[in-house]
């Protein structure tokens, strides 16, 4: 090859590789999944440090990422399930999380830019329905397989199988563990449920703000819980169906530092399960 033509050839390699966008290496180094790092954390409903807290995760929980924000150091993920399938979308501190090695083989790489209002439009979907592995997840299927030997399944049976429960949060008082008589209607529901089904048993959980000690809020979330479990039992249900159990300020759903948003976390939360 002349020098000419070689020098003609190395020329053109050079206006192709300019011509061809490469890569934004930054899309390339968002990971498919994080872990958080610290012994808790909020993810917060819009980007920035002063927005509604949507959720408290603990060390060690791994979130599936949207996007990254670079210059303020922080992630859009996917938050878990919840009782009801729903995912929700939110904003984690990069500086919080880690990336997931072990799941990092599936990422697949996300838009080289996403537009906050296609991230309102996706946060508002993700809201309002879960998305289709939760709902699978969610769903409780009942198979049933016909033989000529097998009892007849009855339409309550079926109807049992697929039953669920949600019960409304009882909010106390600072520093007080005694039932407010506004919240006694909701106990009285949730008895009538357990009475009614004995597979079903519920985790009360006690809730506090971050005014206190941890030790103090503890000890809080405790009497919180038993005065709940007290309540249920003297109106007939099991004590064996009913586990108490203190969050402290550790499963903070509301902002603690605003008194408006504060006084939600004085709760305690009835998680039902039934059992097969």
């Amino acid at each position: 090859m002349s020098r000419m033509a070689h020098s003609f050839s190395v020329g053109a390699l050079i206006a192709i590789s300019i011509g061809i966008p490469a890569t934004s290496a930054a899309q390339a180094q968002i990971p498919a999944h994080v872990r958080v790092m610290t012994k808790s954390e909020r993810i917060r409903r819009w980007l920035g440090p002063q927005t509604d807290v949507l959720l408290v995760v603990d060390q060690g929980t791994t979130l599936e990422v949207i996007d990254f924000e670079k210059e303020k150091g922080w992630y859009w993920v996917v938050l878990p399930a919840d009782l009801h399938g729903t995912r929700r979308v939110g904003w984690i501190r990069a500086s919080s999380v880690e990336p997931d090695a072990a799941l990092a083989s599936s990422h697949v790489a996300p838009p080289a830019s996403t537009s906050q209002a296609q991230r309102d439009d996706a946060q508002a979907q993700a809201l309002v329905a879960p998305s289709p592995s939760a709902a699978a997840a969610a769903e409780d299927t009942v198979a049933i397989t016909v033989r000529r030997d097998a009892p007849a399944v009855s339409s309550a049976e079926v109807e049992g199988a697929t039953k669920s429960y949600a019960f409304g949060d009882v909010h106390f008082e600072r520093d007080r563990f005694s039932i407010r008589s506004e919240d006694i209607e909701r106990l009285r529901v949730a008895a009538t449920a357990l009475k009614d089904d004995p597979s079903l048993v519920v985790t009360i959980e006690g809730h506090t703000c971050s005014l206190g000690t941890e030790t103090y809020n503890l000890a809080l979330g405790s009497r919180r819980a038993n005065a709940v479990k007290d309540y249920l039992v003297s109106a007939g249900v099991p004590a064996e169906r009913l586990v108490t159990v203190s969050q402290g300020e550790a499963g903070a759903q509301h902002d603690n530092s605003h008194e408006e948003t504060r006084r939600l976390n004085r709760r305690v939360a009835l998680v039902p399960k039934v059992q097969r």
